[in-house]
């Protein structure tokens, strides 16, 4: 029996957009119970941990983060009864950091962009204090989180529309766990399937370029993390202005109403079908846009 919110992460819909001869199937991840689709991973994460007694009530929760992550590990806490400390670049939007603190979170800021910081003091704080190290940019049950659900979905879902092969997975990477969980999954089934990343254009570093400040929050942190580029068949940016045209777009003509970095998939998956010819696309609509209003 289902008795607690988090009981209800997973099992999205899977819905096409259609655009001339193009169609992009999109995995509603913005119904999730937390908003995002960061609520897998951070579910799968707690209950590894609880499972195995690495967890105790009353422990206390750190994380490094964009927002959505730390959303989702603050309404977990909050539902099984942990603290939770999350640290952000303060250049993430006023609504993430409202939410944090509704969930009795607490917010620890650290300079524009600087990922690498955050992650670095969330360690230590981490290893001086005895607080759990969620681990999300480095944690290998991120990857598994997405093999184990998001990926079988997909193919059950995919089974209902005979005769439709899809062409390619197409992903935004932050922690790198979404794309490289679902694409080994939806190999498997599908073997001809592209794997393509979306960064944005302003931090374009999996294409070679130097990380640097945007707008795509989410996605492009700075570092590849558990990416395997040897697993991605082609990498497309994204324009953080682009991005948030495409969220824009979304919700006026479609009724989604979703974030900037599932802006930047839509605008990704349409622009490689029409470059490489080809018909179907797999994508993501990451999370809720209400999170967004100060950056939209």
């Amino acid at each position: 029996m289902k008795n607690r919110l988090s009981d209800y992460v997973g099992n999205t819909p899977l819905i096409p957009i259609t655009l001339g001869n193009y169609t992009v199937w999109c995995k509603c991840e913005f119904m999730n119970p937390g908003g995002s689709v960061k609520d897998r991973m951070a579910t799968y994460i707690l209950n590894d941990a609880e499972k195995n007694r690495d967890l105790k009530l009353g422990a206390t929760l750190c994380e490094a983060t964009s927002g959505n992550t730390g959303i989702a590990f603050a309404m977990l806490a909050a539902e099984r009864g942990y603290k939770m400390k999350i640290i952000m670049p303060r250049n993430m939007s006023k609504e993430r950091k409202n939410i944090f603190k509704f969930y009795g979170a607490e917010l620890i800021e650290v300079d524009d962009g600087d990922f690498d910081f955050a992650i670095q003091l969330r360690d230590d704080m981490c290893k001086e204090f005895g607080y759990f190290n969620c681990n999300q940019f480095h944690n290998p049950l991120n990857i598994e989180a997405h093999y184990k659900t998001t990926g079988p979905e997909i193919i059950k879902q995919w089974s209902m529309w005979q005769g439709i092969v899809p062409d390619v997975l197409i992903c935004g990477t932050g922690t790198g766990g979404t794309i490289m969980g679902t694409s080994k999954y939806l190999k498997e089934h599908l073997p001809d399937l592209k794997v393509v990343a979306v960064e944005p254009e302003e931090s374009a570093v999996m294409s070679g370029g130097e990380p640097g400040l945007h707008g795509i929050q989410g996605i492009g942190d700075g570092s590849k993390f558990l990416v395997d580029l040897d697993e991605i068949d082609d990498v497309v940016t994204v324009a953080t202005e682009c991005a948030k045209d495409t969220a824009r777009l979304l919700a006026r003509k479609y009724g989604y109403f979703v974030g900037i970095s599932a802006g930047a998939n839509i605008n990704a998956a349409f622009k490689w079908l029409r470059d490489n010819d080809k018909r179907h696309a797999i994508t993501f609509l990451c999370d809720r846009g209400e999170r967004y209003f100060s950056c939209l």
